[in-house]
C-alpha cells in the first residue's frame, strides 16, 4: 500500500508555481532588512487586505504569532480565557506559561467555542477577583474539537462583552481558510471584532512554511519588536514569501474540494464500522475526528496499526485518532485508507470470535 499521510494538512506542501518562484527568488540578490525583501511587504499587505486589517507581519509559524499576539495584549501574570482545548491553552502551553508569562482560564466551549452567554457569566463572575483578564483568545476553526467552525454571529457578541471591559481579542485563525470556506464568506467577514488575528501559511494552503499576524498599525509595530525578541526576525525571508504569495492568490478556491473529501472519508468510515464514532454534525470542514467504541483497541495501537499498513494519522488521548484531508489526498488516497481500516475492522472481528472460542474452552475447563 502507498504511504497516505494525513497527520497534517501542513503536509500539503507547495505547488511546481511555488517551487518555480522559490527557486527564482533564491537566484536573486538577497535583502537585508527583515521586511525589505519586495515578496514580503507585497504578502503582508495582501493578507491585511484579505483579512481588513491595517497591517501585518510575517512569522516563521503561527505558534509564534499567537505568542507575540499574547505578549502585546498582556502583560506577565495576566489571564486570559480560551477553550479547554484550544492550541494555545494545549499544544503552546508551555510557550503561553513560559514565554508569553500568562495563565490561561480554560473553560469547557462548545464545540470548541465559547459562547457570548459563557463569557459574559464568566467575566461578570471574575470581575470582584484580584486577577487581570486582558484577552480572550478564539480558535476558528477549532482543531481538537475536529475542525469546527464558530457559530455565525458568536464573534461579534463576544466583541461587545469584551469591549465594555477593556479586554483584547486574539483569533487563532491557523485555519481560518477553511472556516471561510465552510460559511461560504470572505475571511474577512470572520476576522471582523478581534483585535488581532494569526493565520498559517502552510495549513490548507500549501505553502512551504509561515504564518502571518495582523492588527492595527499600533499592534503590528510592538509585535515587530516582539518577533525580533523572541529570534524570529528572519531574513532574508523572500524565499518563502515568494511561494505563500502565490498559495494565497490561487489556493483558497480549492480548499472545498478538501472538505468534501474529509465528508466522504468520514461518512463511509461511520457507516462501515460500528466499532468508530463519528460526529458527521462537527465534520465541517478538512478535519475527520475518530473516536473508539471498541476495548479492544486504543488510539495508540489504532495509529500503529495503520503505520503498518502505509496510512499514518494522529492519537489525541486514548480514545480519538485525527484525519487530516488537504490538497494531495484525493479519491485514490481515501480509498487506500477504506481499504486499512477495512482490514482492521476483519481482524478485529477475528480477534472477538477467537477470544469467544477460548473463553468458552476456559469456562468448560473449569466446570469440569
Amino acid at each position: 500500500m502507498p504511504l497516505v499521510d494525513l497527520r497534517s494538512d501542513l503536509l500539503a506542501g507547495p505547488t511546481p508555481e511555488m517551487i518555480e518562484a522559490m527557486i527564482a527568488t533564491a537566484r536573486a540578490p538577497s535583502s537585508y532588512g527583515a521586511r525589505e525583501d519586495r515578496h514580503v511587504p507585497e504578502l503582508e499587505a495582501l493578507t491585511a487586505q484579505t483579512l481588513g486589517t491595517e497591517d501585518a507581519l510575517f512569522f516563521p509559524t503561527c505558534t509564534m504569532a499567537n505568542q507575540a499576539a499574547l505578549m502585546v495584549h498582556c502583560r506577565p501574570g495576566d489571564i486570559i480565557i480560551a477553550d479547554a482545548e484550544s492550541h494555545v491553552a494545549e499544544f503552546e502551553a508551555a510557550s503561553t506559561a513560559g514565554i508569553s508569562n500568562v495563565a490561561v482560564l480554560r473553560v469547557t466551549g462548545t464545540h470548541g467555542h465559547l459562547s457570548p452567554a459563557q463569557l459574559a457569566q464568566l467575566l461578570d463572575q471574575n470581575e470582584g477577583e484580584a486577577m487581570r483578564i486582558s484577552m480572550v483568545s478564539l480558535e476558528n476553526t477549532h482543531n481538537r474539537a475536529g475542525g469546527t467552525v464558530m457559530p455565525e454571529g458568536w464573534q461579534q457578541q463576544i466583541e461587545k462583552e469584551c469591549r465594555a471591559r477593556g479586554i483584547a481579542i486574539h483569533l487563532d485563525g491557523a485555519r481560518l481558510w477553511n472556516a471561510a470556506a465552510y460559511a461560504k464568506c470572505e475571511p474577512l467577514a470572520l476576522a471582523k471584532g478581534a483585535d488581532s488575528v494569526a493565520v498559517s501559511l502552510n495549513k490548507a494552503l500549501g505553502a512551504p512554511l509561515g504564518a502571518m499576524l495582523c492588527g492595527s498599525k499600533a499592534f503590528i509595530r510592538d509585535a515587530s519588536r516582539v518577533r525580533r525578541m523572541l529570534g524570529g526576525n528572519w531574513r532574508p525571508a523572500g524565499i518563502v514569501a515568494a511561494p505563500a504569495l502565490i498559495a494565497l492568490k490561487t489556493m483558497r478556491q480549492r480548499i472545498v474540494d478538501d472538505h468534501a473529501n474529509a465528508r466522504h472519508l468520514g461518512t463511509m468510515l461511520a457507516s462501515e464500522h460500528s466499532w468508530l464514532s463519528i460526529d458527521l454534525d462537527s465534520l465541517q470542514t478538512n478535519i475527520v475526528l475518530l473516536k473508539l467504541r471498541t476495548k479492544q483497541m486504543n488510539a495508540s495501537s489504532l495509529t500503529k496499526r495503520l503505520a503498518e499498513m502505509g496510512v499514518l494519522v494522529v492519537s489525541y488521548g486514548d480514545r480519538y485518532v485525527r484525519l487530516a484531508v488537504y490538497s494531495g489526498i484525493g479519491q485514490d488516497q481515501i480509498d487506500e485508507v477504506l481499504t486499512a481500516f477495512s482490514q482492521i475492522s476483519r481482524s478485529l472481528t477475528a480477534d472477538y470470535f477467537a477470544g469467544s472460542r477460548d473463553d468458552r474452552k476456559a469456562n468448560h475447563r473449569r466446570i469440569s
